[in-house]
């Protein structure tokens, strides 16, 4: 009789640590459901601020999307305040058709020649919104994102600037400039990190200037530091010798200038690789005219269309000087994808000719720069 009660009451007890078991087991369910529930609201209530829509200058610093051509620039920023420095510079260009990808590091260090006549020098990279600032007050980081653009000789297509807010919000160490400092950011973004530092991550919302979303941006930065499935990559490097040329500062200071030739010519050995079918394939080329009296007009309008992927096969001076840039093309049926590649890289409204000026010309797009084309430089 014992033996019967002694079972029962051990099933009674079983029965009774399976119900605790199963309470425990569903309440620990709910706080994990709950909490995932709150990580999604706080990941998907970050916003971004795209200060450059907001500013109505997206035509001056950016490119539309013309093909499969990707282009994303990614800045890394520290400080706040005056303290304020441009720590590391990423730009990634992929075409998907090709599964081909372009990856140029640019350190914060790096000069950049062509500034003197504003600044008295060159300046450094680490200094672009800090200058921005200094040309007119609340622009810096559009003013950053431009003088990028200017120095790679094209517009980047989507932009993520990650300030010294969102630095510090997501605890990143980035003392100085290096190539691995993208690696840091991408770890900081992960899953864990998140869940792990949920309350400072909060604090990302609106500290992240960009014109994507932050979902998408996370995406943006573990391909550049795990290459998609399938593609091949190559790299460029600024930090590397071959890039420099030595200037001195008005102080004696020994300094690295970005030497653009170099540059040039090492990213078009590239540019077959990643540029897009279509454009490839019409083979279409440029003719560049100053029309101005903005001296080198010519030439550095022509750097940007070859870095665009279009080549320029003759660069001169116009037979008279005119007001409004004009664009004659041959056959705009022909070259569809070429004239929207050109017309991008001109943020001003321009006349547009089908045939030819009345000089002789042999390309099949000729451009003459009007004195108009002071309107580019924004800045």
């Amino acid at each position: 009789m014992r033996k019967r009660n002694n079972k029962r009451d051990m099933k009674k007890s079983d029965r009774r640590k399976t119900r605790w078991g199963r309470i425990f087991l569903s309440f620990l369910l709910s706080v994990m459901i709950l909490y995932l529930l709150y990580f999604l609201i706080i990941i998907f209530s970050i916003k971004t601020s795209d200060i450059i829509k907001e500013s109505n200058s997206c035509n001056h610093i950016l490119s539309g999307e013309i093909n499969r051509l990707d282009k994303t620039v990614i800045i890394l920023e520290k400080g706040k305040g005056e303290e304020r420095k441009i720590v590391d510079v990423y730009v990634y260009l992929s075409n998907s058709d090709k599964k081909n990808e372009l990856l140029i590091y640019i350190p914060s260090s790096l000069y950049y020649a062509g500034l003197e006549e504003k600044f008295g020098n060159e300046i450094p990279v680490s200094s672009f919104r800090y200058a921005g600032d200094f040309l007119e007050n609340g622009r810096g980081v559009e003013y950053a994102i431009w003088q990028i653009n200017q120095l790679l000789g094209f517009k980047s297509e989507k932009y993520i600037y990650f300030s010294g807010e969102a630095s510090e919000a997501l605890g990143l160490d980035i003392s100085s400039p290096n190539r691995e400092n993208i690696v840091a950011l991408n770890k900081k973004t992960g899953f864990f990190e998140f869940v792990k530092n949920l309350k400072e991550i909060s604090k990302l919302d609106g500290t992240i200037y960009s014109n994507i979303r932050f979902s998408d941006i996370k995406l943006k930065v573990q391909n550049i530091v795990r290459t998609p499935n399938n593609y091949n990559r190559e790299e460029l490097n600024l930090g590397d010798a071959f890039f420099h040329n030595k200037g001195k500062l008005v102080t004696g200071e020994e300094i690295n200038v970005l030497n653009t030739i170099a540059f040039d010519q090492k990213l078009r050995g590239f540019l077959e690789k990643i540029t897009d079918r279509e454009l490839e394939n019409e083979r279409v080329r440029v003719e560049v005219y100053n029309g101005s009296e903005l001296v080198g007009a010519a030439s550095g309008l022509g750097r940007k269309i070859v870095n665009t992927c279009c080549d320029v096969v003759r660069y001169g001076n116009a037979p008279d000087l005119i007001d409004k840039t004009k664009i004659y093309i041959s056959d705009l049926e022909k070259y569809p994808k070429s004239y929207q590649a050109v017309s991008e890289v001109f943020p001003t409204k321009y006349e547009l000719v089908e045939g030819r000026p009345d000089f002789m010309t042999t390309g099949d797009i000729i451009i003459i720069l009007g004195d108009d084309i002071r309107d580019m430089y924004i800045f």
